[in-house]
């Protein structure tokens, strides 16, 4: 067995071949379309630095890891993004060689940590336990049947919402900033990692990626009397998705708002206009930390339903 890089765009042989082996790694929850994968594995939605190795076995691909070495606030960390093995070649050391190989990496690049999300209950659990990681964070899924969810027709005083679909216009960019910097009120739990910070062109960047992974994203905006955002939501939805999923993700209100309800004015506005939009879509899935019981109660009031938990692990290196 050797373990060699990944060149996407010299090799889409072997990507098909990660791919299909990454794609179901999230199951029961959706699978991961080809576009969405190889933008996830090969640069994030922010652009950052990312490399893919591969565990080959007589021209097979077996196994694989990708990792992320962000630049920014948190270039202490590394960020194992998928780690998997045939099920054909377990417990014959291929994930214990590919774990080695990225905490060799993450070393190599000046990182103290590694941080990898495990679904609880799995065999991953006991990896990560017999690897000396530590569980520092925990996650619940949720999912939404759409064909049971409908949202009252109703106003919050004050404010208003904003539709939008796909990119921001570009004089929208300094409020997309300033909600996007309040996901950082999310609760960490023990995570060591730093707050993220926005720029013009770290909103773009992420925006354009939603082109290169084929994605249909539809956002919310709650404005106050004099036009100032307070609340966003976003929802995300393959362009022709297999098995009918959209994805919920970021939903915040700044400070100053907060206790009006606005969290899930948005998120029933903006779910109830992705049910009429795109009526081949059945089922929302959504993360959020166990310990953020304000979102999770809004979430189950719109009817979302336990799926699954994971916990994040760190291997110090």
């Amino acid at each position: 067995m050797d373990i060699v890089p990944l060149d996407f765009a010299a090799e889409p042989g072997r990507l098909a071949e990660y791919h299909t082996l990454m794609a179901d790694v999230f199951a029961p929850g959706p699978r991961m379309p080809a576009p969405l994968f190889r933008l996830v594995a090969e640069r994030g939605w922010r652009a950052t630095p990312a490399e893919t190795w591969l565990a080959v076995d007589d021209g097979r691909v077996i196994g694989g890891v990708t990792l992320h070495l962000p630049d920014d606030a948190n270039a202490h960390v590394a960020l194992v993004r998928f780690l998997s093995v045939d099920a054909a070649y377990r417990r014959r050391g291929v994930g214990s060689a590919l774990l080695a190989h990225a905490t060799g990496r993450a070393r190599s690049e000046g990182r103290v940590m590694i941080l990898i999300e495990i679904a609880e209950g799995g065999p991953g659990a006991a990896f990560a336990r017999a690897k000396g990681m530590r569980e520092v964070a925990s996650q619940a899924r949720r999912v939404l049947d759409l064909a049971a969810f409908a949202a009252p027709e109703r106003e919050v005083p004050g404010y208003r919402l904003e539709f939008l679909r796909g990119r921001s216009p570009e004089a929208l960019t300094g409020d997309m900033i300033t909600l996007m910097e309040v996901m950082n009120d999310a609760p960490l739990d023990d995570l060591a990692i730093n707050d993220e910070s926005w720029t013009p062109a770290s909103v773009r960047q992420m925006e354009e990626a939603w082109d290169l992974a084929c994605q249909d994203v539809f956002t919310v905006v709650a404005r106050a009397g004099d036009g100032s955002p307070a609340a966003f939501t976003r929802l995300f939805a393959g362009l022709g998705e297999a098995g009918g999923w959209a994805r919920q993700t970021d939903t915040a209100v700044l400070r100053a708002h907060r206790g009006r309800g606005l969290g899930r004015w948005v998120k029933e506005a903006n779910t109830a206009w992705l049910k009429r939009t795109r009526p081949d879509l059945t089922r929302v899935i959504t993360w959020n930390a166990v310990s953020n019981r304000h979102m999770i109660a809004i979430n189950e009031a719109l009817g979302y339903r336990l799926l699954d938990v994971w916990h994040v692990w760190e291997l110090r290196v």
